[in-house]
């Protein structure tokens, strides 16, 4: 049986592939909870300078699949028959019921410390563009197409759609995508920030890895200390943000990597950082 989630580091990036293509890669229960798995795995591997998402197939995400998939994360009443019973028992462990939050999620927690790079073609619907939107970088093929149908199907996009939208393409663009259910296209999207390049379909995942060991070659606790910084500053005073920052760039200070990166400097050679 294939695995709908591939996992593999090359060079100090995680890449994680979706790979369900028949389906256009849409979320199973079984790929929520693989996700969700990983997402830790990763963040606590030293190894992992940054992450690269991507899916199989025409498509990086269709978002969740409503054939299988119920709102609680379990397996739809009516393909039960179709799942193995163990699958079926670990699905129901982990399912949210009614009045229950959600045990488990597939988008990465809000302080994943690796840099992410999303590589976006085909369909990102709902959930697959949730996935993006907890992207740090989002590259995006000619033929992509954006939107979130949740509210035509009767639900919300929970998982970030409704929080993350707003702060990345501004409240109005994001209201009138979020209600109306309405797609919008590659050069659209670009065109409101919701992606940040559009780059050819033949080469779209071999930029998206060159900017991951772009970012890789540089010192991982400073890459660690920016992006949590961006992100905790967000909502926050001038004031706050600039004392969050001093904070984190005096904490650097004490790095090896600090020292290794002023002494390369002043040899004129290319730095060796190690994260520590």
């Amino acid at each position: 049986m294939s695995t709908p989630i591939k996992f593999s580091i090359v060079n100090h990036i995680a890449l994680v592939c979706l790979s369900r293509s028949d389906r256009h890669n849409a979320l199973s229960p079984l790929m929520i909870r693989m996700l969700a798995d990983l997402w830790p795995e990763i963040q606590l591997n030293r190894d992992v300078r940054a992450l690269v998402l991507y899916g199989d197939g025409l498509s990086f995400c269709s978002g969740m699949d409503l054939k299988y998939t119920n709102p609680g994360f379990g397996y739809r009443e009516e393909i039960k028959t179709e799942i193995t019973p163990e699958e079926l028992d670990l699905a129901n462990k982990y399912e949210a019921l009614p009045g229950e939050r959600r045990k488990l999620n597939y988008i990465p927690p809000s302080n994943f410390n690796k840099p992410i790079i999303s590589v976006l073609q085909g369909n990102i619907r709902g959930g697959g563009l949730e996935l993006a939107l907890n992207s740090d970088i989002r590259l995006a093929s000619e033929d992509a197409t954006f939107g979130f149908p949740e509210v035509t199907r009767g639900i919300a996009a929970a998982s970030g759609g409704m929080v993350l939208l707003p702060q990345i393409i501004g409240l109005g663009r994001a209201m009138e995508l979020l209600l109306t259910g309405v797609a919008i296209n590659a050069e659209q999207a670009h065109r409101i920030g919701l992606v940040n390049k559009i780059v050819s379909k033949d080469v779209i995942l071999n930029t998206a890895i060159e900017l991951a060991e772009k970012i890789a070659s540089n010192a991982p606790l400073a890459v660690q200390a920016t992006k949590e910084t961006i992100l905790r500053s967000i909502g926050i005073s001038i004031s706050e943000g600039l004392s969050l920052s001093e904070n984190q760039a005096r904490n650097l200070l004490q790095t090896n990597d600090y020292k290794e990166g002023a002494d390369a400097f002043i040899a004129k050679r290319v730095p060796k950082f190690i994260g520590s």
